[in-house]
């Protein structure tokens, strides 16, 4: 239990550093890590603000792709065999329904694959007051 809770406090870290940056990791801002459940895996949740809309005053598609890629990442990183670098080959969203401001966005991410020179990741996007599925996402990584 104490080494899930130190890697759940190292998640958030690395997620509180990414808005002290002027790099892309500033999308983290607001994120919050709520779970690990195992090696490979990742929940994070995130309340929805003006700044994640889209001019339907809806969450922008855009916000969801690139969770897809940056919190998937975050879940490669908590396998034990994790990679010393990484680059995406492929990634996919599905968008089921929309989200608007106020709603809770829960992100749940994990490793699907592990292998020796890809990884195979997957997401799901859900609305955390109803649990309705907002979008799914698939990612595939290269490692090296």
């Amino acid at each position: 239990m104490n080494a899930s809770r130190n890697l759940l406090r190292t998640l958030q870290d690395l997620i509180t550093l990414g808005p002290k940056t002027e790099k892309f990791n500033r999308i983290f801002d607001g994120i919050r890590v709520v779970a690990s459940r195992k090696p490979g895996h990742i929940q994070c949740e995130l309340d929805i603000d003006e700044k994640h809309l889209n001019r339907n005053d809806t969450l922008h598609g855009g916000m969801l792709t690139s969770l897809t890629d940056s919190v998937s990442t975050l879940a490669l990183e908590t396998n034990e065999r994790k990679p010393s670098k990484s680059a995406s080959v492929e990634l996919s969203v599905s968008f089921l329904k929309a989200a608007k401001k106020g709603d809770t966005l829960v992100i749940d991410a994990e490793t699907v694959k592990l292998g020796r020179t890809l990884a195979f990741l997957s997401v799901e996007f859900r609305n955390k007051q109803n649990n309705e599925l907002l979008a799914t996402g698939k990612h595939t990584k290269f490692l090296s």
